[in-house]
């Protein structure tokens, strides 16, 4: 029923999986970002992953590095360099923009990491890095932490970065609303077949009520948390000095 879902969810518009799922769509507006932010520049996306950026770096030198350890099923054909980011085979100050996108969280040595995207960096070169403060484990067993606002502050300025900006991707109710999606997620896949035949309409019923409307609903709710103490993610841009 979930690969149901999936495939229900990919044909729906835009708009419409903007409001299901909104970290995505606020991700991919952050990485825009960045690519607006550096015309003609030399990036370098750490932790690359199945380069899915790499659309939004065409007028750009876009170098993508990886481990290509985190999932077996991804395609890593795409990586220019596969390496350990902890300890990047690349010259001092060299690329004008570095991304760290959903990676700090996979390392073990997450302070190793943002000293070398700060190594590699130019004097004036930025950094556009996410990480997760609440999310569930994934890409097992390469998943390490967590990271709160105060965290990312202390691991970007001991690395040397500067004019360091930390906003959250959403509030508690983007994080309600994305944790509510799992509640079918987790009653029904483990039934035997006899029962989760039995329990089809019932399912159809929790599917669409978590995985639909009460996300579209926490969608709108959002903008009532001033707070932003719950959030499932955060994104950074940090300054190398000058």
């Amino acid at each position: 029923m979930s690969s149901l879902y999936l495939r229900v969810y990919k044909l729906l518009p835009q708009a419409l999986k903007k409001r299901i799922n909104p970290l995505e769509y606020a991700i991919e507006d952050f990485v825009r970002e960045a690519a607006r932010n550096a015309p003609g520049a030399l990036v370098l996306d750490a932790g690359a992953g199945e380069s899915r950026f790499a659309v939004y770096f065409a007028d750009q030198r876009y170098v993508a590095v990886d481990s290509c350890v985190g999932d077996s099923q991804w395609d890593y054909s795409k990586v220019s360099l596969r390496a350990d980011l902890a300890a990047l085979p690349l010259a001092d100050q060299v690329f004008d923009t570095a991304l760290n996108i959903q990676v700090l969280e996979h390392v073990p040595d997450p302070q190793a990491v943002t000293r070398e995207l700060f190594r590699v960096l130019k004097p004036g070169g930025r950094l556009y890095l996410t990480a997760p403060q609440g999310w569930h484990e994934h890409q097992a067993p390469h998943d390490y932490f967590r990271f709160t606002k105060f965290a990312l502050e202390k691991l970007l300025e001991n690395a040397g970065f500067a004019d360091v900006g930390i906003e959250p991707l959403g509030g508690y109710f983007h994080y309600l609303g994305h944790r509510l999606t799992y509640i079918p997620k987790s009653l029904f896949p483990g039934l035997p077949w006899p029962a989760r035949v039995i329990l089809a309409p019932v399912e159809l019923v929790t599917l669409a009520t978590c995985c639909f409307c009460l996300p579209i609903m926490c969608y709108y709710l959002d903008r009532l948390d001033r707070r932003r103490e719950f959030t499932l993610c955060y994104r950074c841009v940090a300054v190398r000095p000058l």
